[in-house]
């Protein structure tokens, strides 16, 4: 098991096999090169307490006399590699014997040692990353006194069945191979920062079987009944060298299985009668695949360094009476679920769990956006903040996500639009800085884990980078400044054309920098420093804002639903009458049109304003565009967007409306001024179409839990909050009766006509 540890110093050195020559342009990493194994015997005269402490770049599994170590997958955690590598530490006193002794350590390549298949035509991770190279490890073993063991040149390394392992694109093993051609290890002197782990681990979380199996010209099809991210295990029976491919699909039409929104970096996808090209000795279609050599007998496939985004698989090279197991495996970073909600309306409850379900298919030591990039995306990581941190426990994994993107400061101050950079930064404000909205993930996630956690020492420790980032921004000419922005992303109005202006986009600049402004000045606030210059910037560009693009009947902008959220969120007029604006206006056009930031602000100002019902009417649309329409697909999980082609089919940006459910139906609303959560307004929903709700939420100082219910003409509401929890009571309903104990409140309330 993995044991706490603090700053661990190793004694150890980096050990690895030798560097690969893949040609020019690394056009031969796509052909067999066996993963490296390392090996070491040592002997024991006695057993005692021992800690392994372990550090890698790319993947590692340890076995100790042949016993697995740990249950996590896909480890170790991905960052900045160039900066940091986190360490793990495991007692392993229950798998040593007296004498002699075998440690293996079998390595994957993992975001070390990635492919040169440029993402969407463009992006070579080998050529973007801060660092790459060949899969290593550091060891050390030892007890409270001394090191024991410690990984050096007396180390071996071998060949191991893997002969091909991508992320991406899957894997290759050979079963008639066991490891071999052990020989001196590689050393690798340089010196790493190296930390202890923190974060929950990516591990096997659930199993899902097939709910049909069926054999077509194509191969023998699979269809698990719902998309998730994972491991597939497929045992057959099978001749000596016989040779078994299984190829992922997310969707099938026509009873042809199609790969479109699942090949990675979208490789090989047509648009506009042009393919994607993923670069030299890439697949022409990068279509997610595993391929094993059979011996003689029982084999059993499983995913070992890579996972797959798939409902459906084909199977060639069998036939289906071989299969004698066959079930996928749900895998991701093992986080806590601290926000529980029952709804007693089976519509809105399944959304819910959908969009649970998509948020951790896309969590692996990063939020990812999807499985065909497994980026961290500043800006998807912004919109589902909030609903996530209800939901999760996100103390650590937040904080790890936080200097992920201090990580990517570059020297002026601006954040990279992913963290780790890889490349990417769509209408950055310059050379590895993203885009506004996707730069102010930085601020915006830092105060929110304090409103949330309450780590003053964590902001303390960040503010230094933060500044660095506004007074860098605030330096740049503003009229430039606005235009370093994509705007709200993903609204329907642009039909799924990435490269159409998003709605009121030059608007959502200037409100982007305010909001930037809004927060540093919070964070100031925290660090008990200076505000009043950022305070005079703020108020000087917020006039200047409004007279620029105030309308006279009192929109902003363009009008639309995005201008009238970015709007109320930085309280340009009245928030209150912007509110009812912009819930007039989602009437008037039937649906939310705002992309991922505007329904985000949406959800929340709707709620805190008292217009529920508008946003309970979008959840519970049932024609045109809505989300029926991904609920009826039967997948299981939420796609990328609701109008456009090639888009990703389990993807969570638009899964914010979660929040909704906290904030509205059950009214917890954590104050904008609280500190590890300890400020609430109560303000709940009750809405006429819903019998009951419950929901709890385990925050620092204990369950915070609402529940409602109808009985007859009347209202129940309980309460339970915790001691230490300040908290205010809005009952927008008439109150008819008050039970107050020690620990729980009850009121019993009506409706008004």
């Amino acid at each position: 098991m993995v044991t706490e540890n603090q700053n661990w110093q190793f004694k150890g050195c980096w050990i690895r096999n030798e560097k690969r020559d893949y040609g020019e342009h690394d056009a031969l990493y796509y052909q067999d090169y066996p993963n490296p194994v390392i090996k070491k015997e040592f002997e024991l005269s006695r057993i005692e307490d021992l800690t392994l402490y372990i550090g890698a770049l790319g993947y590692y599994i340890l076995y100790i006399n042949g016993k697995r170590i740990g249950d996590a997958e896909l480890n170790c955690d991905w960052t900045t590699f160039s900066s940091m590598v986190y360490y793990d530490a495991y007692s392993i006193h229950d798998y040593l014997k007296v004498g002699k002794n075998q440690l293996i350590i079998e390595l994957g390549n993992g975001m070390y040692n990635p492919a040169p298949l440029k993402l969407f035509g463009k992006y070579n991770l080998r050529e973007t990353l801060s660092e790459i190279g060949e899969p290593s490890v550091i060891v050390d073993i030892a007890n409270k006194e001394c090191v024991l063991l410690s990984s050096d040149d007396t180390w071996l390394v071998g060949e191991g069945t893997l002969l091909f392992n991508n992320l991406y694109l899957g894997e290759k093993r050979d079963f008639t191979r066991s490891p071999q051609n052990f020989h001196p290890v590689c050393i690798d002197s340089r010196k790493r920062h190296l930390v202890p782990s923190c974060i929950p681990k990516i591990k096997r979380i659930a199993d899902v079987k097939p709910t049909a199996i069926y054999e077509t010209e194509a191969g023998i099809i699979v269809d698990f009944g719902e998309i998730l991210s994972g491991f597939l295990t497929l045992e057959v029976m099978a001749d000596e060298k016989q040779k078994v491919v299984i190829h992922y699909s997310e969707s099938k039409r026509d009873d042809q299985l199609h790969y479109d929104s699942s090949l990675a970096g979208s490789v090989g996808l047509e648009i506009h009668d042009v393919v994607i090209d993923g670069g030299p000795g890439s697949p022409k279609k990068a279509i997610q695949t595993d391929f094993f050599i059979c011996k003689s007998g029982k084999n059993t496939f499983t995913n070992t360094f890579t996972y797959h985004s798939f409902r459906y698989a084909v199977i060639t090279g069998i036939k289906k009476n071989a299969i004698r197991k066959l079930h996928a495996t749900y895998v991701h970073t093992d986080l806590s679920i601290t926000g529980s909600v029952q709804v007693d309306h089976s519509y809105l409850q399944a959304l819910f769990q959908m969009a649970s379900r998509t948020k951790l298919n896309n969590v692996h030591a990063v939020f990812e956006d999807c499985a065909r990039e497994r980026l961290g995306y500043g800006g998807d990581i912004v919109a589902l903040a909030t609903s996530n941190l209800n939901l999760f426990d996100l103390e650590r994994f937040y904080k790890k996500t936080i200097i992920d993107f201090r990580l990517t400061q570059t020297e002026a101050g601006g954040i990279a639009e992913t963290a780790p950079y890889m490349g990417i930064q769509s209408n950055g404000t310059a050379d590895q800085e993203g885009p506004l909205l996707w730069q102010f993930v930085y601020p915006y996630l830092t105060y929110k884990h304090y409103q949330y956690y309450g780590d003053r020492q964590l902001v303390e420790t960040e503010y230094p980078y933060l500044k660095k980032q506004m007074d860098y921004l605030l330096s740049i000419e503003l009229d430039t400044l606005v235009h370093c922005c994509i705007g709200d992303h993903g609204s329907v109005l642009i039909s799924g054309q990435f490269k159409k202006p998003t709605p009121d986009k030059l608007f959502v600049g200037y409100c982007t920098v305010l909001l930037f402004l809004q927060y540093h000045l919070l964070l100031t606030d925290i660090v008990c420093q200076d505000t009043s210059p950022y305070q005079a910037k703020y108020e000087e560009l917020k006039e200047q804002v409004i007279r620029r693009f105030k309308n006279e009947d009192g929109s902003f902008g363009d009008g639309t639903q995005t201008s009238y959220a970015f709007a109320v969120a930085l309280a340009l007029e009245d928030p209150a009458h912007l509110s009812a604006s912009l819930a007039h206006k989602i009437r008037e056009d039937g649906l939310f049109t705002t992309g991922i930031f505007g329904s985000m602000l949406s959800y929340e100002y709707l709620a805190k304003y008292h217009h529920d019902d508008v946003i309970e009417n979008w959840l519970l649309k049932e024609d045109g565009i809505c989300f029926k329409q991904m609920v009826d697909s039967g997948n299981g999980v939420f796609g990328e967007l609701f109008v456009g082609e090639q888009a990703s089919l389990n993807h969570a940006m638009f899964t914010s409306f979660q929040q909704w459910y906290y904030q509205g139906l059950a009214g917890i609303k954590i104050c904008d001024n609280a500190s590890g959560y300890d400020e609430v307004l109560f303000d709940p929903y009750f809405s006429k179409k819903i019998p009951a709700c419950n929901c709890a939420i385990q925050t620092k100082h204990g369950l915070i839990q609402s529940h409602w219910k109808k009985e007859g003409s009347y209202i129940v509401w309980h309460l339970q909050i915790p001691a230490e929890i300040q908290y205010k009571i809005s009952l927008r309903y008439k109150e008819v009766k008050r039970i107050k104990t020690n620990t729980s409140l009850t009121i019993y309330a009506a409706y008004e006509d």
